[in-house]
């Protein structure tokens, strides 16, 4: 309102948007002004909340990182972290008289519907679209919300512990047999998957990639099920089960006993009958037979 009341007023190709706190802008406000055809997003800041522009540069570097993948375009966010009317209206002059070539793209006309991640994603689709020889995937900055998960094979057991640390559903498993799927456009890079894994097995990719492949689950691993040695019923992964063998087979309560090790390999049911087939703990020997009074005439006169 300063520079309107007592300096030139703001370029004719700059556009005011208000949010309620600076934190508020993020990497789906940066990607969908670049979308929509802003050439330059300058983001103001007052000094009362600079120590919040920690995440808020590393968002524009994101958003820099992917914009310069595409080709469309590096420089186009910037923070500003000025209070002198004066000062701020000189820079917005500079960066509009920098601007002035035009888009070299078709500016978006969807509608920002959804969440942060949907509109970042309909934002990054339609850039990607007009990108010319842009390659796919992207490498991004470790903390990017984008990128891919591997497994390493040799060393997964099919526990399935990611799948259920997973916050967003981007690892997918499958009730009917052992598998890992991943939908790589719905990880955000939280590494929970990763600090969780028993094995140590997962790493992760910061990237972007805009291929189909990215839209569907893709299988990371898959094993046969283990069939129980006793009845056939499927109940484990092979692998699990076999690990689990090994571990304990030098254990005390297992060392030369193949039926004890052998129970490791039944499913639950067949487990606890297995265990009451020899050796019955709770057995408390032969029922004694009711002593009758033919038995005490006896007795008395084997006595006499």
């Amino acid at each position: 309102s300063a520079i309107g009341r007592f300096g030139r007023g703001l370029p004719a190709n700059v556009l005011p948007y208000s949010i309620n706190e600076v934190t508020a802008a993020g990497l789906d406000l940066l990607l969908l002004a670049a979308a929509y055809g802003a050439e330059a997003t300058l983001i103001l800041c007052p000094r009362r909340q600079t120590d919040a522009l920690g995440g808020l540069q590393s968002q524009i570097e994101i958003a820099e990182t992917i914009l310069k993948g595409m080709s469309v375009g590096v420089g186009r966010a910037f923070i500003l972290d000025e209070v002198d009317p004066d000062i701020i209206e000189t820079k917005l002059f500079e960066i509009a008289a920098s601007r002035t070539k035009g888009l070299a793209f078709e500016a978006a006309k969807f509608l920002p519907l959804g969440g942060k991640r949907d509109r970042m994603w309909l934002a990054l689709d339609h850039l990607q679209k007009n990108a010319v020889g842009a390659p796919s995937p992207i490498a991004l900055p470790t903390g990017a919300p984008f990128g891919a998960v591997s497994v390493n094979l040799e060393g997964c057991t099919l526990c399935l512990a990611c799948v259920s640390a997973c916050p967003t559903g981007a690892l997918l498993d499958n009730p009917e047999r052992p598998q890992l799927s991943f939908l790589e456009r719905a990880c955000v890079q939280c590494g929970l998957c990763r600090t969780t894994c028993p094995e140590s097995v997962i790493t992760l990719e910061p990237r972007i990639d805009f291929g189909e492949s990215t839209r569907a689950p893709r299988m990371l691993n898959e094993e046969e099920p283990f069939e129980c040695v006793r009845c056939g019923k499927p109940f484990g992964v092979r692998s699990s089960v076999e690990h689990m063998v090994d571990k304990l087979r030098d254990h005390s309560m297992f060392a030369n006993d193949d039926n004890a090790l052998d129970r490791i390999r039944m499913c639950a049911d067949c487990r606890v009958a297995a265990q009451f087939d020899t050796n019955q703990p709770l057995a408390l020997g032969p029922r004694p037979r009711p002593r009758t009074t033919d038995d005490y005439l006896r007795s008395d006169g084997e006595e006499d």
